[in-house]
């Protein structure tokens, strides 16, 4: 049997099991089924180490945990972004954010990696300005702006 087909029947045999699994953890479908999914995917681009593994069925049942880790993890600096963006910002505002469509776009900007390091990484202000090479009072600043201009983003959602 070629490896591809190895894949397959796999996926027919665990789908279901694994789905329910991430299902449980997730308590939402389609996360759910992306999680599954992307558990194939990794499988797929790891076929040997899978299938070199004397449990296969084990093998993807790690790896789908480590999905859900990864989605329970991507969730929570989401929360943590939101949270110290959204400080003296109405409730109002605030629960009509989808923050991944509030983020999607922001990843790359310098604003946005200033304040992840602030409130995700837990950076001190002397810790960030020392990766930056300028002053405590410089990175304040910059800190400072940054937050304001993701700020008034917020506010315009």
């Amino acid at each position: 049997m070629e490896i591809d087909e190895k894949i397959e029947q796999l996926y027919r045999e665990m789908y279901e099991l694994l789905y329910a699994y991430a299902y449980s953890a997730l308590h939402d479908h389609a996360q759910a089924e992306d999680a599954v999914q992307d558990t194939f995917r990794i499988a797929c681009a790891k076929r040997t180490e899978l299938f070199s593994c004397p449990n296969p069925n084990g093998w993807l049942r790690i790896t789908l945990k480590h999905v859900i880790y990864g989605l329970w993890h991507k969730d929570s600096n989401k929360e943590k972004l939101l949270t110290y963006l959204t400080a003296n910002i109405e409730q109002s505002v605030i629960d009509e954010i989808d923050v991944d469509v509030l983020f999607s776009d922001m990843a790359d900007s310098e604003e946005y990696q200033l304040i992840k390091r602030i409130a995700i990484d837990e950076f001190s202000m002397s810790e960030l300005a020392r990766e930056l090479g300028i002053s405590v009072e410089a990175c304040k600043k910059r800190v400072q702006r940054a937050r304001k201009r993701l700020q008034r983003k917020i506010r315009r959602k």
